[in-house]
């Protein structure tokens, strides 16, 4: 990586910057910068810098990115998929629906919109054993807050599992069978977190001694 100096015109992002102006998720934008798609900088304390050039480069030529199958595209195609079938008569009928008040199904488009940003990034390759624990590590905590906050809505677990799956589906519905796989296996560790996050409050209701699961906080993600 070359020396920036102080004289450098380029204009560096930081990563959210670079996030807010591609639409992308962090986890996203992390792999395509590991991978060598996207110049990056960091910072004396270790931050991502990008240059504000080849991101705007990249929006008007997406398919510089290898593979064809971007996971913005994916995102987007599997967000018009999720709209489509929310807005369906017979998804409406479905219990895991009707369980939720309105105000928990708002939160419930951001909990599916959240998954969708962490299910199409896919896992990084099994050589970066320390990126790759860290994004299960935060689908387990995505798991734990979607858990938490159903089981405190009353909503029993058989529908909480039935919308994840409702999401899950249409992600893979929306990707190639080629990336099922790690889609999957990042979709198996969010669905352990609801599983423990349910198991939690059952203890603490019969007095297993657990503490009942309050809102889970979000893992502040390092550069």
């Amino acid at each position: 990586m070359a020396n920036l100096q102080l004289t450098d015109r380029t204009q560096w992002l930081s990563l959210s910057e670079a996030c807010d102006l591609l639409k992308v998720s962090q986890v996203t934008l992390r792999q395509w910068a590991d991978a060598g798609h996207l110049r990056v900088y960091r910072t004396p304390g270790g931050h991502r810098r990008f240059a504000r050039e080849d991101l705007l480069a990249l929006t008007q030529r997406p398919s510089n990115i290898p593979g064809g199958e971007t996971p913005g595209r994916v995102e987007d195609a599997a967000l018009r998929r999720i709209r489509r079938r929310l807005s369906q008569e017979e998804v409406a009928r479905q219990s895991w629906y009707q369980s939720v008040q309105e105000e928990g199904r708002d939160r419930m488009r951001l909990f599916g919109r959240r998954l969708l940003s962490l299910l199409v990034q896919g896992l990084p390759q099994r050589r970066a054993s320390g990126r790759r624990q860290e994004v299960l590590a935060e689908a387990l905590m995505l798991g734990h807050e979607y858990g938490a906050e159903m089981s405190e809505r009353g909503v029993p677990l058989k529908d909480t599992v039935e919308a994840f799956n409702f999401f899950r589906t249409l992600v893979l519905d929306s990707t190639s069978s080629a990336s099922w796989g790690p889609t999957l296996e990042l979709a198996d560790q969010v669905l352990v977190g609801v599983v423990e996050s349910y198991q939690k409050r059952m203890e603490a209701a019969t007095g297993g001694g657990a503490p009942a699961p309050g809102p889970v906080a979000r893992i502040s993600e390092a550069d």
